[in-house]
């Protein structure tokens, strides 16, 4: 304490400026750096989109019947599983009807059969009128041909007795339940909706001036909810509204960060392509409204370029700014950097990832 006392009083203030001083100074910043590259890209419109499934069906009943049993919503159901069972026994009792019908007529059958076998031997000798055979043998054929009616009947019977237990079209979820157990439903009578929760689709529609910049197998950008990813253009409609001009284009999801009926952006080209620079998304600085990347200069210093960030493919970004293709930016530790402050580099990619 009396070391300290002895200091003047105006050399005591310059070690607390310098100590203050080293305080204030920014420590050295570890970061990661990547390669501006060159390359072709094109200027993007950003439209909404939803998520969608392809197989989204609304099932209904094909048969009349009481509905003893309707699977719950939520539940995942089996291609080929049933999802309802109506009651069965009027469809049973009709089969048993076509069956009898049908031993009915092979016994009518059976016996003009032996009665023209009977009057053929006779006419053979002229014992008998050859209209009487004539007429047996018209009525046998009559037989057969109502015969083959009540086979399409017992076809027809059967056919509704399977229908009864109504099956599931493709694996998927119920999403809705439009009748309750104890219902009397006539055919046709919707049932449920089931949705296949795996093969996904984003449907999205867009101006018509971009259907000549898009076309089927090319892969656009989507992002919703922090989450990113590509969508392969499976098909477009270039047909319009008089009144909106708008088209719409479906794009393929392989393995879908987000549900049915999520919202999400989609980002399409609207122009030709054009050569231009692109940095990883990572080297992008969002801050005070104000977009730009970190380059660092020979003295290991970070420098703040400002850029005008454009269309977007994969993990890189077009941009438009003070920057060349070789240029390192930083692309892991920019959140805190400052303008000036010293580096560290501990990785340098020498490639922008497409």
């Amino acid at each position: 304490m009396k070391a300290l006392l002895s200091v003047k009083p105006f050399a005591l203030i310059a070690l607390l400026t310098l100590a203050a001083g080293a305080r204030a100074q920014p420590q050295e910043a570890v970061v990661e750096l990547a390669n501006v590259t060159e390359g072709e890209t094109a200027t993007v419109v950003t439209l909404p989109g939803t998520v969608i499934s392809t197989r989204d069906a609304a099932l209904s009943t094909e048969v009349a019947g009481r509905l003893l049993w309707i699977a719950e919503v939520g539940d995942f159901v089996e291609q080929g599983k049933p999802v309802a069972r109506l009651d069965d026994h009027l469809l049973q009792l009709a089969l048993r009807n076509h069956r009898a019908e049908i031993a009915r007529l092979d016994a009518d059958i059976a016996y003009h059969q032996r009665q023209i076998q009977r009057l053929q031997s006779l006419a053979a000798q002229n014992n008998m009128a050859r209209a009487e055979l004539d007429q047996v043998e018209s009525q046998l054929a009559m037989l057969v041909q109502q015969r083959n009616i009540a086979e399409v009947a017992l076809a027809r019977s059967r056919y509704d007795l399977q229908r009864s237990q109504v099956p599931a079209p493709f694996s998927g979820v119920v999403a809705a339940r439009n009748a309750a157990e104890g219902e009397y439903l006539a055919a046709g009578s919707p049932l449920l909706r089931l949705v296949d929760t795996e093969r996904l689709e984003i449907s999205v529609s867009a101006p018509l001036k971009v259907a000549r910049h898009n076309q089927p197998g090319e892969t656009v950008q989507v992002e919703s909810a922090g989450e990113r990813a590509e969508a392969r253009i499976r098909g477009l409609v270039p047909v319009g509204d008089a009144r909106s001009r708008m088209m719409e284009l479906r794009l393929s999801l392989a393995d879908s960060p987000w549900l049915i009926g999520e919202a999400v952006t989609v980002e399409l080209p609207e122009s030709a392509r054009f050569t231009a620079l692109r940095v990883p998304r990572d080297a992008l600085v969002l801050r005070d409204r104000e977009v730009f990347v970190y380059t660092v200069d020979a003295d290991s210093t970070a420098r703040k370029v400002p850029v005008q960030p454009g269309a977007g493919r994969g993990a890189s970004i077009a941009v438009n700014g003070n920057l060349k293709a070789g240029d390192p930016v930083v692309v892991r530790g920019a959140e805190r950097l400052q303008e000036g402050q010293s580096v560290r580099v501990v990785q340098h990619h020498l490639a922008v990832t497409p």
